[in-house]
């Protein structure tokens, strides 16, 4: 039987590159699907408009930082007004690979945009669509990075960078006023799993009143 709560739950997956945030989110839809929630999978860059995700990932593309934000704030207006905005209204849980965190510390400490300016066009483009909470996948770069093949142009920035989106991530985890939960990303994909199965569990019952165990 299909759950269906009073109002929608916006749940953001954040973290380096190849930290598994994307592997967990997966299993984190299967999951609450097998307790009859609605759940609806998405991601940035893409939710909004797919070409803006391939010119912001394609190694053969050269963008400024202000380029790269620009297109990220874009394709984050087009998301939530086509795609978040309406399955909250609907009552869904909205699984989101990626949101303004990943702006802030990949534009914003790793570029070395100006932090309020970003906050401010985010802002604008999410239309005051913030997530109910916030799952943090944290760990060295150093060791998410050799787990699999460089693919895009954030992959392929040196590990300085990475390590200044990490800080990143840790800032906005320690100033975000949502739920969240910071997860250690080094650890074996089930005992990652675990952890994240608890933190969405303490999440349903914090903001819907609900315990699906």
């Amino acid at each position: 039987m299909r759950i269906m709560p009073k109002r929608g739950l916006f749940i953001d997956f954040e973290g380096p590159d190849k930290s598994g945030k994307t592997t967990q989110l997966e299993k984190a839809g299967e999951y609450l699907r097998s307790f009859g929630f609605d759940v609806l999978e998405t991601h940035e860059p893409g939710g909004g408009d797919p070409e803006i995700r391939k010119k912001l990932l394609d190694m053969k593309n050269r963008l400024t930082p202000e380029e790269e934000l620009n297109l990220f704030c874009a394709d984050r207006e087009l998301h939530v007004s086509r795609i978040i905005k309406p399955a909250l209204k609907a009552g869904r849980i909205v699984l989101c690979d990626r949101y303004e965190p990943s702006t802030i510390a990949y534009q914003g400490f790793g570029r070395g945009l100006d932090l309020n300016m970003i906050r401010l066009k985010s802002a604008e483009a999410r239309q005051a669509i913030w997530p109910d909470a916030i799952i943090f996948f944290d760990g060295n770069p150093e060791i998410f990075l050799r787990r699999g093949e460089l693919t895009t142009r954030f992959d392929q920035e040196k590990l300085d960078f990475h390590n200044r989106v990490r800080e990143g991530f840790l800032e906005v985890a320690q100033t975000d006023f949502s739920y969240r939960c910071v997860i250690n990303a080094e650890l074996s994909i089930e005992e990652v799993w675990q952890n994240v199965k608890a933190c969405l569990h303490n999440v349903l019952k914090e903001k819907l009143g609900v315990d699906p165990r």
